[in-house]
């Protein structure tokens, strides 16, 4: 059996492969342009979308991290995300995050494209002592 980085991503042009062609792709067609529309107020059209699908655990999820076994059970709910990388001639770098339900207000944050590159240190002044 692959292992879990083995496995492609899979990519998809058209909702009807995802979701079927029941009213679950009439829904999700609607989330979509939704989803769409907003994030085109915030400026340009996103590059892609990207979805996971739901699941819940039916046995508590924190078990898990003790290496016991979980029932996860897929649900129909499942995030969407509207995705644009920055244009090359843009000035900031920053990181827009904003909901469909305008209850949420729009967050942006700095993004420093380098930051994962960048080395983590830690002072020896800074470790608890012991360690």
């Amino acid at each position: 059996m692959a292992k879990h980085e083995e496995l492609p991503i899979p990519i998809h042009n058209t909702l009807d492969a995802v979701y079927g062609d029941s009213s679950q792709l009439d829904e999700a067609q609607l989330r979509f342009h939704r989803l769409n529309s907003k994030f085109q107020q915030v400026g340009h059209p996103p590059q892609l979308f990207a979805r996971s699908s739901g699941r819940v655990n039916l046995i508590g999820e924190h078990i898990d991290y003790e290496g016991y076994s979980v029932l996860p059970m897929a649900i129909r709910q499942d995030p969407i995300v509207a995705i644009r990388k920055h244009d090359d001639g843009d000035a900031e770098k920053i990181l827009r995050i904003a909901n469909v339900n305008d209850k949420y207000q729009i967050c942006t944050y700095p993004a420093d494209p380098t930051q994962l590159t960048k080395p983590y240190a830690v002072e020896e002044s800074q470790l608890p002592h012991g360690e």
